[in-house]
């Protein structure tokens, strides 16, 4: 992704500070500092068909844009320290407004990194492995369910039941507050663990502290830890691999939307395999335990991608499987206890330009219930994201 960088100081500081005589007094602390600024601009358009039992939600059709914007700050010491930190406005449209998933700063060194904020979990950070996602970012193409394939959170119905990492399926979201240890990484290991007093959600508001805990209504854990470890690295012939490993625990809090107190345990494993243009990788999520349910769910998901010259093509499919007695309920058809959840998905992109992709992708997804109503439903896509 092509990146802008503005050197020495932040825009608004070196604005003042080249205003004002310079004094000891008025000495910048901020001088060294670098801003990056990333981000995109997205618009498709999006056919959904489905059987669900209700003919309002057969067959539509939309057009959608969204943005993201991420501010990084970053210094370097004299001594090798690092340290800075990172502000991404997510969900720049008229609908939503703005939304802040990430606000942390971070100290790194020698002796790995220490990050404190609204940040990934460590069950992320090292769980989340897809191919397709790797290739369309390295171009500047995808995010936020624009040519994501099955890497989304699915706004046009269906994907409630799957996962690529614990942070899917299991409430465990990436914009709670936490604090974070990365090690360095040494011949291609590295792990992590992570903190989080209070998980709740996208919408949860993570830094209100001990209220949180006895009036937030949108509560769902407390007490949330998660590690994980993984190797990345070339193993030669110009193969390279990256295998990793996650466990996510925490306390079910009984609230509205945990009523039954379910614990948060999670596994997750996976790799993938890269050489040259093409790309293959597999990833299971298990769930021992999670607020939807005390029963057992399992996901595993794979996908092939191929890009040559200004092209890229990948094919995904999930599957996921739940115990019985789950009473995990369809939204649309009103179906419960779920059987399996098949998904699959197909993507083509086409760069225009440096930063400049379009894309076309279909979707079909099938939920089989052991009480109630199947859900069947598919959805085409085309768009255009520009990176910057």
């Amino acid at each position: 992704m092509k990146q802008v960088l503005l050197g020495g100081t932040a825009l608004a500081a070196a604005a003042l500070i080249g205003a004002m005589p310079a004094s000891a007094a008025d000495a910048n602390v901020t001088s060294g500092l670098q801003l990056k600024i990333t981000g995109f601009i997205a618009a498709q358009s999006a056919l959904v068909l489905s059987d669900t039992g209700h003919s309002q939600f057969d067959r539509d059709y939309d057009f959608q844009s969204n943005a993201r914007m991420q501010f990084d700050v970053k210094n370097v010491t004299d001594s090798g320290l690092e340290y800075g930190g990172r502000i991404r406005f997510d969900s720049v449209n008229r609908r939503d407004g703005v939304q802040v998933d990430r606000t942390y700063v971070y100290v790194k060194g020698s002796f790995g990194t220490i990050t404190f904020g609204d940040g990934p979990t460590v069950a992320d950070d090292f769980g989340y492995i897809y191919a397709h996602d790797e290739l369309a970012g390295a171009v500047g193409a995808g995010g936020m369910d624009f040519g994501d394939l099955l890497d989304g959170d699915f706004p046009l119905g269906g994907g409630n039941f799957y996962s690529i990492d614990a942070t899917y399926l299991g409430g465990l979201a990436n914009d709670d507050t936490r604090i974070k240890y990365t090690s360095p990484t040494i011949n291609g290991f590295s792990f992590g663990v992570d903190f989080t007093p209070v998980v709740g959600g996208s919408t949860h508001a993570g830094p209100g502290g001990r209220n949180d805990l006895i009036n937030d209504s949108s509560t769902l854990y407390e007490n949330v830890v998660t590690g994980g470890v993984g190797y990345d690295g070339d193993i030669g012939g110009g193969v390279g691999l990256r295998v990793a490993a996650t466990a996510a625990y925490g306390n079910g809090v009984t609230t509205d939307n945990n009523p039954e107190h379910h614990d948060l345990e999670a596994y997750t494993l996976g790799g993938r395999v890269k050489s040259g243009g093409i790309a293959a990788s597999v990833n299971w999520t298990h769930y021992s335990s999670l607020y939807l349910t005390s029963k057992p769910v399992d996901t595993v998901i794979g996908d092939l991608s191929y890009q040559w010259g200004p092209f890229l093509t990948s094919v995904s499919y999930a599957y996921t499987w739940a115990g019985n007695n789950n009473g995990l309920e369809q939204p649309y058809t009103g179906a419960t206890n779920l059987q399996d959840n098949h998904i699959a998905g197909v993507n083509l992109t086409y760069t225009l330009a440096p930063g400049l992709n379009t894309y076309a992708e279909v979707i079909y997804e099938k939920q089989n219930f052991r009480e109630g109503k199947d859900f069947e439903n598919a959805n085409l896509l085309t768009g255009i994201n520009l990176a910057f």
